[in-house]
């Protein structure tokens, strides 16, 4: 395993950002996957070039990913493209927003040899009403899905059709790895981001070690 990378993405672990500064609520999914996105730390400030990716749907709803424009907090006078999703949970006639973060894009050429790029977010709540998202991009063409195993045991796969992912677990609390297919259905990536001692063990949720490597 290529530990640099490893290393790098876990960084952009670090930058996702929980978005909990705005209350939103709306009839239809479609009014609220609309509303552009606050760029992170300037919650007044509206993402420029907002743009709708994808959706996928999860078991209380769907989750959003978007692209917006934001400035860099480190280089003034530069923007920053950002991947950002958005949670949403049906509540009987409304949906509402359940979570949302962002974390800045990865172009191909500034990650040579990387074959995904993502980042981790986590909503608030107890027990099944806290979720944790793993959502990204594919960045090579030998990737055909992703798989993720929550720390609750629980395993989803993205097919990817749209280069993107977006992957929600209810109930968990993080991510034990994660696992980039080729369409041998061969692993060409594995990254385990949670030993089993930093699982949230009186929840329940715990990781097992992942035993050999690529």
């Amino acid at each position: 395993m290529n530990r640099r990378l490893v290393i790098c993405l876990i960084g952009c672990l670090g930058l996702t950002i929980a978005g909990w500064a705005v209350s939103l609520v709306a009839a239809t999914p479609e009014e609220a996957l609309r509303r552009p996105f606050s760029c992170p730390s300037q919650s007044d400030t509206e993402a420029k070039s907002f743009q709708v990716l994808t959706t996928r749907k999860w078991s209380k709803g769907i989750v959003a990913l978007y692209r917006g424009n934001c400035a860099a907090l480190n280089k003034p006078g530069v923007d920053q493209p950002l991947l950002s999703y958005r949670v949403m949970k049906q509540n009987g006639m409304e949906w509402q927003l359940s979570g949302s973060g962002s974390y800045p894009m990865t172009i191909e050429k500034s990650k040579p040899g990387s074959l995904i790029d993502y980042g981790v977010g986590h909503t608030r709540g107890k027990g099944n009403d806290r979720q944790t998202i793993l959502y990204g991009q594919v960045l090579s063409p030998q990737v055909s899905a992703i798989e993720v195993t929550f720390n609750n045991g629980k395993s989803l796969r993205d097919e990817s059709p749209d280069g993107l992912f977006a992957l929600v677990a209810s109930g968990a609390t993080g991510i034990c790895d994660i696992r980039a297919f080729g369409y041998d259905n061969q692993i060409l990536q594995r990254d385990e981001l949670i030993s089993p001692r930093k699982s949230d063990a009186q929840d329940g949720n715990t990781c097992q070690p992942i035993s050999g490597q690529l």
